[in-house]
């Protein structure tokens, strides 16, 4: 049954990690500051119990697991690295297979190893992305097992798709501008809270003969990074719910928000840019943006830790885009960055529920949080070991507003795959315009739903 329910889905390709998918879910979507800022250096009584009682048992839990990820950030790795060897120390029973696989066939490779019972155990992205599969009986529900709790409210949202919890995610991710502070110093800049306040910093350091902001377009994660950063704040808070009314009709030329991103994002390509952004790629602009080659990079808070690997000595901060003219109304786009599912029906599931209890335990998570330099996504997890870059984000999240944006529905399947290819040829065509994009995106939906 498997074999037919997947090879019915692989015509659909999904978009990943950082170019999030999606379904549907309830919860909130959009947040006032915190009225304290958010925590990110403590250890959690109540998790350090559960562990001893976990140790108990891991004596008692053997066989097979099989662990498959698209991760290619060192830090990440790294992060990954000492969560699978803390977990084999626990549970000497068991045997752990790490399977890396490329992002750009990632979830046609999932949906053939589904149709051909070859599932793996634990599989890496976000249920959003895949909820043809979870509405096939293919991922499983986590929603009765305690772990579940340790989540954020907000985390939870985004891998909660009607009415069941199909993940669970070790760090957030914000969508923002590093900058170098050096830099910023040197030339006596101040951060910018406006849209105009940005661009004047992006005239004065080019002014000064520095390439304002790091891109490199040759891989999906760069242009999403950019796209994702300008749009998915306060541009995409006004119609939260627009990705679903596209998909079931509505032309994209009914909501402004995209095309005052896009009016943005080219005005930023075109002037303030490295010029050989489109010859480069995501890795390649990391490096100039930590070498001191330019003073920002628009990225999500995913690249920090390879930033930081780069350059470790480097002086970073880190502030929220500001695409309004009101810096009331700049919000900072914020979802869940690594999230993990269980296939249905494993053979191995007691050891894969045993690995996401292991991961979601307080002291675990903050060794993540630390190693891969994010965010923890679950509920009053701190990691005192965080870079400053990251605390100013943290900073960010807790006093201005946000959007969980990926907690609302968004592009699935075909869909995604439109709004992918849409961004791509923006990117790559100085000469495409607003008017173009939008046409495009809408004859591909036009052709998606039939």
């Amino acid at each position: 049954m498997k074999r037919k329910v997947v090879s019915m889905l692989l015509s659909a390709v999904m978009m990943l990690s950082l170019l999030t998918g999606c379904g549907s879910s309830t919860g909130a979507t959009t947040s006032e500051p915190a009225a304290e800022p958010a925590k990110v250096a403590a250890e959690s009584t109540a998790t350090a119990e559960t562990t001893a009682e976990a140790s108990t048992e891991s004596a008692d839990i053997s066989g097979e697991l099989n662990i498959i990820h698209y991760l290619t950030e060192t830090a990440k790795l790294a992060a990954l690295d000492g969560l699978v060897e803390g977990f084999k120390e626990e549970y000497p029973n068991i045997t752990v297979n790490v399977e890396a696989m490329a992002m750009d066939n990632y979830s046609d490779v999932i949906k053939l190893r589904f149709s051909t019972d070859e599932a793996p155990d634990v599989i890496f992205g976000q249920p959003k992305s895949y909820t043809d599969l979870i509405d096939n009986g293919l991922i499983k529900d986590l929603s009765g097992e305690d772990f579940i709790s340790r989540l954020s409210e907000s985390s939870r949202n985004c891998v909660t798709y009607n009415d069941g919890v199909y993940g669970v995610a070790l760090d957030q991710m914000a969508n923002v501008v590093f900058y170098n502070k050096d830099i910023f110093d040197e030339q006596g800049l101040s951060v910018p809270t406006t849209y105009s306040e940005f661009i004047e910093t992006c005239e004065a350091l080019k002014s000064a003969g520095i390439t304002p902001c790091a891109a490199g377009y040759q891989d999906d994660i760069a242009y999403g990074a950019n796209w994702y950063t300008i749009y998915y704040g306060s541009k995409w808070n006004q119609a939260q719910n627009n990705a679903q009314e596209l998909m079931d009709g509505a032309s994209l030329a009914d909501y402004p928000g995209y095309s005052e991103a896009l009016d943005q994002w080219r005005e930023i390509m075109l002037n303030y840019q490295n010029s050989d952004c489109k010859t480069i790629d995501t890795a390649r602009a990391e490096q100039m943006f930590a070498n001191g080659e330019t003073g920002m990079i628009i990225i999500g808070t995913w690249g920090l830790g390879a930033i930081i690997d780069y350059n470790p000595d480097g002086n970073y901060g880190g502030f929220t885009y500001p695409s309004e003219e009101n810096a009331d109304e700049c919000y900072v786009p914020v979802s869940i960055d690594d999230s993990w599912m269980i296939s249905e029906g494993t053979p191995n599931e007691e050891a894969a529920l045993a690995f996401l209890e292991y991961a979601t335990r307080a002291e675990v998570n903050s060794k993540w949080c630390g190693t891969a330099s994010q965010l923890s996504a679950l509920e009053g997890v701190e990691c005192d070991t965080l870079p400053q870059a990251a605390q100013d984000i943290a900073k960010e999240i807790a006093t201005k507003k946000t959007t969980a944006w990926s907690s609302v529905s968004n592009f699935t399947g075909q869909f995604s795959t439109v709004y992918s290819n849409s961004l791509r040829d923006f990117a790559m065509d100085d000469e495409m315009t607003n008017e173009e994009f939008i046409m495009e995106m809408d004859e591909g939906f036009a052709a998606a739903r039939k």
